[in-house]
């Protein structure tokens, strides 16, 4: 039967292997994996033997026999090697060329001395359908390794090649007629079709086995770079516990410290208070008054201190935002006075009052002022405006600044603890500030006004 011609089929086989492996070393180059340059060069050599066969009418005895052979028993056996380094099983090459030695003096010596063909298509055949064989076992065991259904498609197309050229070699033993790589019959059609898939299937699997695993590979490295990620937050807020902690710590101590000089104070103004009334000196009246008045103002802060490093309930009243305001303005406005700062208050009549500690509210507010203050530095004229008005059941005050407002980067992590924009800043104030509103039902939100700088809106659930 002909119905085509087996030496072009040959011929079309080997371009294939010698294309294919080149287009998978092109793809695959910036591996420099050795396990590609073993696969492709297996190719290449199998896709010589492969052009040799089909060229055995054109050229002589020894290159299209023994060389042809020779080449395809390379080829296949560096693609052995292939897989088992992808395995992490390498192989000495060293091995691999006493190997092709022997195959080679075998084949030739029972065509020379033995003078048997049927035993030289045997010897060679059947050497490489052994080698076929190991190449689709290697092939599944990456499969089973890797879960990789191109390794599977890789070791399904050799075993067929594998079970093909066995088969073809007990054809041959059973009829020493049939002996020969051009034999025009079934089996060998079958083999030509069998070969060009697996020049098809086979690179391509072999690539697909690689592709799948630099996905996984970059899989791997994104959930370590996560977890790596995941640890330095983690880090990064242990530290602030830490820090958190020592600077509970040196609170603590201060409270201890401060509360026995403060009470000192309050006592001996106490005494000047009344030994100036009773001298006359009224004048003085007013400042002893001032002093006792911040004293005892100083005191309570302490003690809220000393309540919030013991874990214990603030002190909820009723309280008016509007004397809050007064109370802040009158502590700050000596420095307020020394900065040069003009301070307009917009205070609702009759006032707005909120459920909340007068302390804790107080310390929300004297950070605030302090911040628009600050931020107003290097205008020619320095302002900021305090408003409070009642929208439903919510009270809401403002602090406004006409400073050089927040970049988009600072507004991100400005109530962050720890993060200040100041040199000698610790970072604490918005963040305890925020902590404070929203221990009192309301938020604390910082951004840019309208009209230029910061502007800074406390909310609270407002009381009747």
């Amino acid at each position: 039967m002909t119905s085509f011609h087996l030496p072009t089929a040959y011929f079309i086989a080997g371009l294939l292997y010698l294309l294919m492996p080149l287009g998978v070393w092109l793809l695959l180059s910036k591996q420099r994996s050795t396990t590609v340059h073993l696969w492709c060069a297996g190719g290449v050599i199998f896709g010589t033997s492969l052009v040799l066969l089909g060229s055995r009418t054109h050229l002589p005895d020894w290159a299209t026999h023994v060389g042809a052979n020779t080449c395809l028993f390379l080829g296949v056996a560096l693609r052995v090697v292939a897989l088992r380094h992808a395995l992490h099983k390498p192989l000495r090459l060293g091995w691999l060329l006493v190997g092709s030695v022997l195959f080679a003096l075998g084949y030739e010596y029972c065509h020379s001395v033995l003078h048997n063909e049927q035993l030289r298509y045997i010897w060679g055949s059947g050497i490489t359908a052994a080698l076929v064989l190991r190449l689709a076992w290697l092939g599944f065991a990456i499969g089973r390794q890797d879960n990789s259904p191109s390794a599977r498609w890789l070791a399904s197309v050799y075993l067929a090649l594998g079970l093909v050229l066995s088969l073809r070699s007990v054809v041959v033993v059973l009829d020493g007629s049939r002996a020969g790589a051009l034999n025009d019959d079934v089996l060998t059609m079958l083999l030509v079709f069998v070969g060009v898939m697996s020049a098809i299937v086979g690179n391509i699997g072999f690539m697909g086995i690689f592709l799948e695993r630099l996905t996984r590979q970059a899989g791997q490295m994104a959930l370590v770079q996560a977890r790596n990620e995941e640890s330095a937050r983690l880090s990064h807020q242990i530290a602030q516990l830490d820090r958190r902690r020592s600077v509970g710590e040196i609170a603590a101590s201060l409270a201890h410290e401060l509360s026995q000089p403060l009470t000192n104070i309050y006592l001996i103004t106490e005494r000047a208070h009344l030994e100036a009334e009773n001298t006359g000196a009224t004048s003085v009246s007013k400042y002893l008054h001032d002093v006792q008045r911040n004293t005892q103002k100083a005191v309570d802060i302490l003690n809220r201190i000393r309540q919030f490093i013991q874990s214990k309930e603030s002190q909820f009243e009723r309280v008016s935002l509007n004397r809050v305001v007064k109370d802040v303005m009158d502590l700050l406005n000596d420095w307020i006075q020394k900065e040069a700062v003009d301070v307009s208050m917009h205070l609702p009549t009759p006032a707005v009052f909120v459920m909340g500690d007068p302390v804790q509210l107080s310390q929300i507010l004297m950070n605030i002022c302090r911040n628009a203050v600050q931020a107003t530095q290097g205008q020619a004229y320095r302002h900021i405006d305090i408003r409070i008005w009642r929208e439903a059941d919510r009270a809401h005050l403002t602090v406004a600044d006409n400073g050089m407002g927040l970049t988009p980067e600072v507004l991100s992590q400005v109530s962050t603890a720890f993060f200040s924009t100041k040199s000698d800043g610790l970072g604490v104030g918005l963040s305890i500030s925020k902590s404070i509103a929203t221990h009192h039902g309301g938020s604390l939100t910082i951004g840019n006004a309208s009209q230029g700088g910061a502007e800074v809106h406390l909310t609270l659930p407002a009381l009747a």
